[in-house]
């Protein structure tokens, strides 16, 4: 198919399609359609074809849908602001995800009716007897088998000083469960209910999660981005997960509850 373009006397600006027969390589003139583009002062347009073929005042006009889409190509579709990941995670746009660090939760936690959060702190190197244990036999079979290794010597040494954080692992696991069983028993009576809320990482927030999960009970992980930790224990309940990127906006929700 081929566009030819032309003035006539009259000022009206034409462009004809013409149909080529492709069994025969040549425009047929019952194929030939034009239609009125533009009306103003006549000017002479050269005649631009492809393909043999010629034009004349009975032909068929085409309509405006087709010819719009046979001369004039698409626009661009930019995405939306807020769609523009690029945009997003740029430095101008910090002020939106700090806002989005303040709004998402504050509307996360509306939707779950959390509304009292008691939150647990503690070192996050705490571990459960029976991990602490595995972890002494690991670190002094490397001490055994290297001796002269310094910094297995060191990790073993860590090791031994935070002895006394196991019974703090189960304390603290104990205090979430009572807290959670007390909280499910007002939640009974018509009364406020309190959420056990951790910082989603290991040690002693793992307790406090693990503690609420053993009887059953919600509670929220405020999570922060770390590159050593991967994700949030699991013992958080999912639709009670956060993981921040500032820490002040986790601090924020930590205590705002």
């Amino acid at each position: 198919m081929a566009a030819i373009s032309s003035a006539n006397p009259a000022g009206e600006l034409t462009v004809a399609i013409a149909e080529t027969d492709l069994t025969k390589g040549e425009a047929t003139t019952e194929g030939v359609r034009k239609r009125k583009l533009l009306e103003g002062p006549a000017s002479p347009v050269d005649a631009v074809s492809t393909s043999a073929g010629s034009t004349s005042e009975g032909e068929d006009i085409l309509g405006d849908e087709a010819c719009a889409e046979a001369l004039i190509p698409e626009g661009p579709k930019p995405p939306k602001a807020y769609k523009n990941s690029d945009f997003l995670n740029s430095h101008s746009a910090r002020s939106i995800r700090i806002m989005c660090e303040l709004q998402e939760p504050r509307q996360r936690l509306e939707e779950q009716g959390v509304d009292n959060v008691v939150m647990f702190f503690g070192s996050a190197r705490a571990k459960p007897r029976a991990q602490y244990e595995a972890s002494v036999r690991e670190a002094e079979a490397a001490v055994a088998a290297a001796p002269d290794d310094a910094s297995a010597q060191a990790a073993l040494a860590r090791l031994r000083k935070q002895a006394f954080l196991v019974p703090m692992f189960d304390v603290t696991r104990d205090v979430a469960r009572m807290l959670t069983e007390w909280s499910q028993q007002r939640a009974v009576k018509g009364r406020p209910a309190y959420v056990v809320g951790s910082g989603g990482g290991p040690g002693m927030m793992e307790a406090a999660n693990e503690g609420a999960a053993q009887v059953g009970g919600r509670s929220v992980g405020f999570g922060i981005s770390l590159p050593f930790e991967d994700r949030l224990n699991p013992w958080v309940t999912p639709s009670l997960a956060f993981e921040f990127h500032y820490f002040f906006t986790r601090k924020f929700w930590m205590s705002y509850k």
